[in-house]
């Protein structure tokens, strides 16, 4: 599956967080800034515990790969504990169920302004100093889930009935309190390895679960200070699905991609068939010099087929050197765009007279570090012009475009 340098610009390369898309990994993209989910509060009752990170394990490669292998031959846990319904990893996701439930860094998430929820509806949890708090991001789907992201620990919130996937023997996991709530606790496989604790509490809105762990004694003392009586989690708006403006919108989460050209998803391409062919001369699809702007740069532009004979020009644009600021795409086919935006973020128009769609953020939004879209109905199939410049930047440069 084709990865696409514009959507690493545009922001909907779905890099890490709760949950994997595509049969275990996928799903949608813009994230939480540190600054932006620090605006929140959320009231605590007693201040963050001062911890550090647990040392290295003492054992040998050999004996770590050893106690490895012996964890991994056990038949793994499935059962009630502490009133939470616990599954296989393999018997949740083979059933369907929430993509969001997985502590894996390849996953569909959502970013906080997704669904029209703005940074300073998220809870904001106060973590120990030695911890620090790189991303938060969210993922829905049948549940949602918020994800907390540090090196390697994950902290999720997330809503819904009490159940959730583990990777564990019985042998390593057990049942107990956390500040009067019942949880469960995953052991690691030996002390001190990398990702292998997790506690799991269950809380009136729905589970608090602090996980990629070396220490089952960190993963408790993180979770004794998230006050779950404190914590709601935000609905916002779904994505927005269906006809506008004579472009189609879809997301993967319902399974319903492109008719006919290049399959484009949250990953850029994902066309089985897709390979890079030479743009040939003539082609409507082609971005041209005299199109670029003189104060942007054209970087790269490559060509694609993914079935016949030229299905998808895109072109990287920069005002300096090494920046990519501006991304034009041209696809052949139906007249379809992915799209995890709620419908505030839509609005019709039109660009040299041919309907379009303006994706942008809502006004009262402010700045984000999501990237804005021009969608515009080709006689071709589509043009899309993305970047984290101004809508009426973007409007320009598709105006200049060959038709």
């Amino acid at each position: 599956m084709a990865r696409s340098v514009l959507h690493a610009l545009a922001g909907l390369a779905l890099l890490a967080c709760l949950a994997a898309a595509c049969g275990g990994g996928g799903g949608a993209e813009p994230t939480a800034t540190q600054e932006g989910a620090a605006s929140a509060t959320v009231s605590r009752a007693t201040p963050p515990p001062t911890l550090e990170p647990s040392p290295p394990a003492t054992l040998t490669a050999d004996q770590q790969s050893r106690l490895l292998q012996e964890d991994w031959a056990k038949p793994r846990f499935e059962g009630e504990l502490a009133g939470i319904k616990l599954w296989t990893d393999e018997k949740w996701f083979a059933q369907g169920r929430s993509l969001c439930a997985s502590a894996s860094f390849e996953a569909p998430y959502l970013g906080p302004v997704v669904f029209s929820v703005r940074d300073d509806d998220l809870p904001v949890l106060t973590f120990p100093e030695s911890y620090e708090l790189l991303d938060v991001r969210m993922c829905k789907h049948d549940i949602t889930a918020i994800g907390y992201i540090f090196g390697t620990p994950l902290v999720i919130l997330a809503d819904g009935p009490h159940e959730w996937p583990i990777n564990a023997p019985a042998d390593r996991v057990s049942e107990g309190t956390i500040s009067g709530q019942p949880a469960v606790f995953v052991a690691p496989a030996f002390p001190g390895q990398i990702m292998g604790a997790e506690v799991i509490v269950a809380e009136d809105f729905g589970l608090v679960v602090v996980s990629r762990m070396s220490s089952l004694d960190e993963a408790r003392k993180i979770a004794e200070g998230i006050v779950g009586e404190d914590i709601h989690i935000p609905q916002g708006k779904e994505t927005f699905t269906g006809t506008l403006n004579g472009i189609r919108f879809y997301d993967n989460l319902h399974v319903d991609n492109r008719k006919d050209g290049c399959l484009w998803g949250n990953y850029g391409i994902e066309d089985p068939e897709a390979d890079g062919v030479e743009v040939p001369p003539g082609t409507p699809l082609d971005v041209l010099p005299s199109d670029i702007p003189e104060d942007y740069l054209l970087f790269d532009k490559r060509g694609m087929t993914c079935g016949g004979t030229i299905d998808l020009v895109e072109a990287n644009l920069g005002r300096k050197p090494g920046e990519y600021d501006l991304g034009i795409l041209r696809l052949s086919g139906e007249h379809a765009w992915y799209s995890v935006y709620s419908e505030d973020w839509l609005t019709p128009g039109t660009i040299a007279g041919r309907p379009a769609v303006f994706i942008a953020p809502p006004a009262w939004l402010g700045e984000t570090d999501a990237p804005i879209e021009v969608v515009v109905k080709e006689d071709f199939g589509l043009t899309v012009v993305t970047g984290r410049i101004p809508l009426e930047e973007a409007k320009r440069v598709a105006e200049r475009l060959n038709r």
